[in-house]
């Protein structure tokens, strides 16, 4: 893997984050999920900045955590998939997991909140896109989960496992399916995609339902180089976007590119080229970088 390149194109992103940490003005939501970035980028170069940066952004993200902001509710469910796995992953890190009582509380309540008698019943496309971006969010923590504390790991995997069941149960017409934006059916096939390759759902069972969701062709090609792609996206997704908007007139064109990305990159990611199934565990994606390219696809 062309670490240098990754790098390279990540630089943006935390500094960005450090300047508005520095300003000590309210940084947005979103900024959370760049202590993936900081995560990242310390791994690779051993660079004592980017573990402060991410310091920083965690004793950020406690404060934000017990204010009203990070209440359970419809609007906030979405705003999860960016700062808890960073939460998860700096407290395994390097809290000595302090805090996994209260991330295991917050999936329950999110999730006890998803399946209100109230919100389910009837069929309606909002409440099932939270309910994709709710089971990303866990998904993506999972990989930063200690399984050493396997009971707090369970149950973020049960929670997984009986919310992908359920929400496909609920998506079981074809119709529903298709009436999806397609962000949200690309973010359903991550979903999937994720939970299969990690060992949390059962392959046989919805390998298919994600092959269909990304709606590959037989005769597709799907041979390219995997490490040029997310050199060259990555830095496409956290760069200004002046450029492609003056070639591109309409925000839906703009979504449309980055949709197709994203497909293209879930395929590079997951899909076997020979056997059109998914691959096995191993990937030349580490989790950080993935969670990036993911989100920076689906906020585009």
């Amino acid at each position: 893997m062309k670490n240098g390149e990754t790098v390279e194109n990540l630089l943006f992103l935390t500094e960005k984050l450090k300047k508005g940490l520095e300003s000590g003005a309210k940084i947005p939501v979103s900024d959370y999920s760049i202590g993936q970035a900081c995560i990242y980028l310390y791994d690779e170069t051993g660079n004592d900045d980017y573990r402060k940066l991410a310091d920083s952004l965690h004793e950020r993200l406690i404060g934000f955590l017990y204010s009203d902001e990070s209440s359970i509710s419809l609007s906030g469910i979405k705003d999860m998939s960016f700062y808890m796995p960073f939460y998860t992953d700096y407290e395994t890190r390097w809290n000595k997991k302090n805090g996994y009582n209260d991330i295991c509380d917050r999936f329950r309540s999110a999730f006890e909140f998803l399946r209100d008698d109230g919100l389910n019943g009837t069929y309606c496309s909002d409440i099932i896109t939270n309910k994709i971006f709710f089971l990303k969010t866990v998904v993506e923590s999972l990989c930063y989960m200690s399984i050493q504390i396997y009971e707090d790991y369970r149950l973020l995997e049960d929670i997984l496992r009986q919310g992908i069941r359920e929400l496909f149960f609920d998506l079981r017409s074809i119709d529903k399916i298709c009436g999806l934006e397609d962000d949200v059916k690309m973010c359903a096939c991550y979903v999937l995609l994720m939970g299969i390759k990690e060992g949390h759902i059962d392959a046989e069972k919805y390998e298919g339902l994600a092959i269909r969701l990304l709606n590959i062709d037989a005769d597709e090609d799907l041979d390219t180089t995997f490490q040029d792609h997310i050199d060259e996206d990555l830095k496409t997704n956290i760069e200004t976007d002046a450029d492609l908007k003056e070639d591109i007139d309409s925000d839906s064109e703009i979504k449309k590119i980055s949709l197709m990305k994203m497909r293209s990159f879930l395929i590079k990611e997951f899909i076997n080229d020979d056997s059109i199934g998914i691959k096995p565990s191993e990937s030349p994606c580490s989790p950080n970088v993935r969670k990036l390219m993911i989100d920076a696809y689906i906020m585009m």
